[in-house]
Parts: C-alpha cells; sequence; structure tokens
C-alpha cells in the first residue's frame, strides 16, 4: 500500500513520459536497467534501508554497488524512492513507455536520458486521445 505525503485532495499527475531511442536494442538496454535498478531498490526497502517518503541524503553501499554496477552517476540518494512509486514502464520498439500519476519522475528522466533517449513528457488529462496514460 502507497501512503501519499502532500496536500489537497487531487493527487493525480495521470503523467506520460516517452523516451525514444536510436534503435530497439538500446531501448532493451535502458529498459532492463531501470528493471534492475527497481528490484535492487526493492531489496533496500525490504531490508529497511529506504522508506517512501522519508528520503535519505546517503547512498547505503549496496546501492552505491548497484548503480557503479549499472554505470549509473546522476541519481541522487533522494530520488531513490522514485523508483518504488506505483509506475508502469513498457517497452514498444525502440521507445520506452511510462506512465503514472506522481510528479516526482526526475530519477527515470535521468535514466533515460543518460543511455540516449529523446523525451517527450505531458499529462494525458490534457492530451487525451494519444492512447497512453490511464483512461479518464
Amino acid at each position: 500500500m502507497k501512503v501519499w505525503y502532500g496536500y489537497g485532495t487531487e493527487h493525480s499527475m495521470n503523467l506520460v513520459m516517452i523516451g525514444r531511442f536510436k534503435d530497439a536494442t538500446a531501448a532493451q538496454r535502458a529498459h532492463g536497467l531501470i528493471k534492475k535498478l527497481t528490484v535492487g531498490l526493492q531489496a533496500e526497502e525490504e531490508a529497511g534501508r529506504l522508506t517512501i517518503g522519508e528520503p535519505s541524503n546517503r547512498f547505503s553501499d549496496e546501492v552505491l554497488q548497484l548503480l557503479s554496477d549499472l554505470n549509473i552517476h546522476s541519481i541522487g540518494p533522494a530520488e531513490l524512492e522514485q523508483f518504488l512509486y506505483d509506475v508502469t514502464v513498457r517497452r514498444d520498439g525502440d521507445s520506452i513507455k511510462v506512465t503514472t500519476d506522481e510528479t516526482d519522475v526526475q530519477a527515470l528522466l535521468k535514466v533515460l536520458l543518460d543511455k540516449g533517449a529523446r523525451i517527450e513528457v505531458y499529462s494525458a488529462h490534457d492530451y487525451p486521445d494519444t492512447s497512453h496514460g490511464r483512461s479518464t
């Protein structure tokens, strides 16, 4: 279960982020990297070293090793929890499509940019005819 930290009655961005790569192989590599980050950070949460809503200012040794192994150097400790949010990440050929109700997606954005994507970000509330995002 996710606990919302914030204010207001509406917390529904219906955000769509599409990263387009030069080819399907690059998209597949980036998608695999996001999956590995997510699995590694889920292990951090299970171990009690990462808690959503309580961002850290330091990396655990395990996260440092994971980021080093994956050659990711642009994500800060406070951004790690973003990989634990309710986010859908799908690969479609040379593209990765991310959908979420969150506004904090800079960690995913950084990974996509770092791996060579050209990125489009918008709210499907404003562009419902794109067939992406959640149906409203």
